[in-house]
């Protein structure tokens, strides 16, 4: 049945908008054209989706296809309150229509602002719609954003108290978008905080926003028990530094587009977030180099016991003037930290050193201090670090052997053992890439066979890169090698080993598990050729080919570029005993693959 559409424009709204346009939104409105989309939110602790977002969308093919597009000239139409409830219909009912499991999996339905606080909604209408369908409302949240929070206070607050009375999960989109979020989130308490992907993107490279991202999520925890979503997350490496961070859930590309069926994430995706090296520890990989926090460890640092006096301690810096902090340890268990320049500013206030100096060492500790196991890497740790809160910087941090006091170390060591490690990998890597060369893949892949361990070597090399680097230009050429760098490491840093080496040249080499060789070449594979093809001119693609001089300095034509992945598996039927013998069983399989046209994948099938 076709629903009755009466256009009401605004008062004193005049619109401007294509009178065809008009016709086609009231017509999506009539005929219920609402399409839902459904996104995976996914738990990044046990890699389970653990949700979907209902995303809505007009007629494929129509400018109401964009949904920013489709709420705008309903708002200006005065539709805003009829398409978001057409779109709360539509989400339930699709979900349905797709079994989602709603006591296993929520669903984050969106509610436009200026619907939030509208008059044409029935009160009970949306959990009217979630019984009919049989779903659970405390399984539902409900996503709003600040907005309308910034037009209507009051109102908007009781909406949500509306809302939360009857059971559903709140959910604060975009947060960290404007300036109304603390406020926000302090007076309503929702069940869930969404990081917006302003934040999210490039996080990795920005230690601001791993500080701002840090706090968002301690105030989450700590004061409100909500959930916490790292929304845009795209790459490997901002997936696994919002992991670091304690962010709760991830959303995104990378994770999985929206789709109108019901998708699970990739498994190598999935095995990353489950057993992943962090960025620090495949940096540390592809260092070659096996620093430990413990090789930067004091061990002759004086620790005192919780019930020791101040005086004690002013004499122990006294005593050691390159003493910067002393470790509060009882049992062999830390348990607090007093730094030295924080100490003698409390004891040179007015009345400080007559009102400390005789007490418990407990008054003046600092029980907010950094613990860091003895076998963790230096570049992990470094991170840690860095993500303290500022006025805490500087101070030592505790390092634990077993659980128990192991001796101390200073940021100035960290920084100076750091600085030697980035002169090391500089001498080891491709100038041009910046991956790990020659040496340290050697290193890599002798210690997987050392340790006996499954692994797959995928040799990448590009087909015809010669003759585009003759047509193009060498500088070109330089941008060939530093996209397909960049690809192959957003595709092969999913493995649950992740390294990646760049040879030389256009040849590159990626380690991964065995298990994920078909999933990740396969991607590869279509990533490279959707980006070689916007390498060339429109002219050369039209013609499949380039026509340059050979070295004869004659014409000749030769195909676009392709490329080329030889994969050789160490395994238990199966076993490589060198870097040496890979190269050459390597070499064997890469012939075999550029024999055949076009990008192709060719692994290794013989057997002990």
């Amino acid at each position: 049945m076709v629903a009755e559409i009466i256009f009401a424009p605004a008062k004193n709204q005049k619109s401007d908008i294509n009178k065809e346009f008009v016709e086609e939104f009231i017509n999506i409105l009539a005929h219920e054209l609402i399409f839902t989309k459904f996104q995976p939110i996914v738990c990044l602790t046990t890699g389970d989706i653990v949700a979907y977002e209902a995303l809505s969308r007009g007629p494929e093919g129509s400018i109401f296809e964009n949904p920013i597009t489709l709420f705008e000239i309903a708002d200006e139409l005065n539709f805003i309150e009829d398409l978001d409830m057409l779109c709360r219909k539509k989400a339930i009912s699709n979900a349905k229509k797709l079994a989602l499991d709603t006591k296993a999996t929520k669903l984050f339905i969106n509610i436009d602002a200026a619907s939030m606080v509208g008059t044409r909604h029935n009160k009970g209408e949306t959990k009217s719609l979630i019984e009919e369908f049989g779903f659970e409302i405390k399984n539902i949240a409900l996503e709003v954003t600040e907005r309308a929070f910034i037009k209507n206070p009051g109102l908007f607050y009781s909406v949500l108290e509306h809302y939360q009375s009857q059971g559903f999960s709140i959910a604060i989109d975009d947060f960290g978008s404007g300036s109304a979020g603390i406020k926000l989130i302090s007076e309503t308490s929702p069940q869930i905080v969404k990081i917006d992907k302003f934040l999210t993107e490039n996080i990795d490279k920005s230690t601001k926003k791993q500080g701002i991202l840090k706090m968002i999520v301690e105030m989450s925890h700590k004061l409100f028990s909500s959930k916490v979503v790292a929304e845009g997350i795209e790459t490997v490496e901002e997936l696994i530094t919002v992991k670091e961070l304690g962010i709760d859930w991830g959303q995104g590309y990378l994770l999985g587009k929206p789709s109108t069926t019901l998708e699970s994430i990739p498994a190598f995706v999935r095995n990353r977030i489950t057993s992943h090296h962090s960025i620090a520890e495949t940096n540390e990989e592809n260092f070659s180099d096996e620093t430990k926090v413990g090789d930067i460890t004091s061990l002759n640092v004086p620790v005192v016991h919780s019930s020791a006096t101040v005086g004690t301690l002013v004499k122990m810096f006294n005593k050691n003037r390159e003493l910067l902090g002393v470790p509060v340890v009882n049992v062999g268990v830390p348990v607090g930290l007093v730094m030295k320049t924080e100490l003698f500013a409390k004891l040179g206030k007015q009345f400080g050193f007559d009102l400390f100096y005789r007490r418990p060492v407990s008054y003046v500790m600092n029980e907010n201090f950094l613990t860091v196991d003895v076998n963790q890497c230096v570049d992990f740790v470094a991170r840690q670090v860095l993500l303290r809160d500022f006025s805490r910087l500087y101070d030592v941090f505790i390092v634990l052997k077993d659980g128990k006091y192991y001796g101390i170390s200073t940021v100035h060591s960290l920084l100076e053992r750091m600085t030697a490690l980035k002169i090391k990998y500089a001498s080891q890597s491709n100038p041009l890439t910046g991956l790990p060369g020659n040496i340290s893949i050697k290193t890599f892949v002798e210690k997987q066979i050392k340790n006996g361990l499954d692994f797959a070597c995928v040799y990448c090399d590009i087909d015809h890169f010669k003759s585009y680097n003759d047509y193009y230009g060498f500088c070109r050429g330089d941008e060939v090698i530093k996209r397909t760098a960049c690809l192959i490491t957003e595709v092969f840093k999913l493995s649950r080993i992740g390294y990646i080496g760049h040879i030389g040249g256009d040849d590159f080499i990626a380690v991964i598990h065995p298990e994920e060789i078909h999933e990740l070449c396969t991607r590869f594979i279509k990533e490279f050729d959707d980006m070689a093809s916007s390498l060339y001119a429109d002219s050369d693609i039209k013609n499949g080919y380039i026509e340059t001089l050979d070295r004869k300095n004659e014409k000749c034509r030769y195909p676009l570029m392709s490329i080329s992945l030889a994969v050789v598996v160490s395994h238990e039927n199966s076993r490589f005993h060198s870097f040496l013998e890979i190269s050459k069983v390597t070499a064997e399989i890469k012939k075999k693959a550029k024999t055949i046209k076009g990008s192709i994948f060719l692994i290794d099938q013989r057997k002990d």
